[in-house]
């Protein structure tokens, strides 16, 4: 019983926006707010790991990625349900970055956390411009995010994922910023919104020092 209730105060915040939005460093700050023990499951990161191993559904997957494509909504959710199954972190805060990306994925997660007896995942929309997003990665550099590869991501970020977007809004679960300003006040809104929405279950900075 007792564990049961310790993970009814478990936060499972996650955080969206274009690719090139900022999301990831966000991500990090709100970890650092949770403090020791918060995890971080970042969907690109899981997949890219995930494509080192040759194999017949490895194979396909590197040509999505490659091509900015994306990923089916099984695929994405094997990622982060393996961090909770395998990796035994259903028992933390989490941070989800990169999903989910599908309304039907997002659903699968209310149905995973309502299983755990956890609170239901919390939505933060950093909200950037199509055209501030793809400067943003074409000054990044990285392999994939070449000018084909960035098309495609923000075309079905369009299609897919603010449609998930509106489902985390029409349940009121969701802080909309704006994230076209510098990082800390990007942050600084966040930290507010997420105060004023989970009162005394988001740890202020005070707090935060005491321990």
């Amino acid at each position: 019983m007792k564990s049961h209730q310790s993970l009814s105060l478990k936060l499972s915040l996650v955080i969206m926006g274009r690719s090139g939005s900022g999301k990831g460093t966000q991500a990090q700050y709100m970890l650092d707010r949770l403090g020791k023990g918060a995890r971080h499951i970042e969907t690109g990161h899981i997949l890219r790991e995930l494509l080192t191993h040759k194999n017949p559904t490895t194979i396909l997957a590197r040509d999505v990625m490659k091509t900015g494509g994306l990923f089916p909504s099984w695929f994405g959710a094997f990622a982060w349900l393996r961090e909770l199954i395998e990796g035994g972190n259903a028992g933390s805060h989490l941070v989800f970055d990169g999903a989910p990306r599908k309304v039907e994925e997002a659903r699968l997660m209310d149905e995973v956390m309502k299983w755990h007896g956890r609170l239901l995942p919390f939505c933060v929309y950093v909200d950037v411009s199509e055209k501030q997003a793809s400067a943003r990665l074409l000054a990044r550099g990285r392999d994939d995010d070449h000018p084909e590869a960035i098309r495609n991501r923000m075309q079905f970020f369009k299609k897919d994922v603010l449609p998930v977007i509106s489902f985390y809004r029409r349940n009121a679960r969701l802080i909309h910023v704006n994230g076209e300003r510098s990082i800390e006040d990007v942050w600084q809104e966040i930290d507010k919104k997420l105060l004023l929405h989970f009162n005394h279950l988001w740890p202020s900075p005070s707090k935060q020092k005491k321990k």
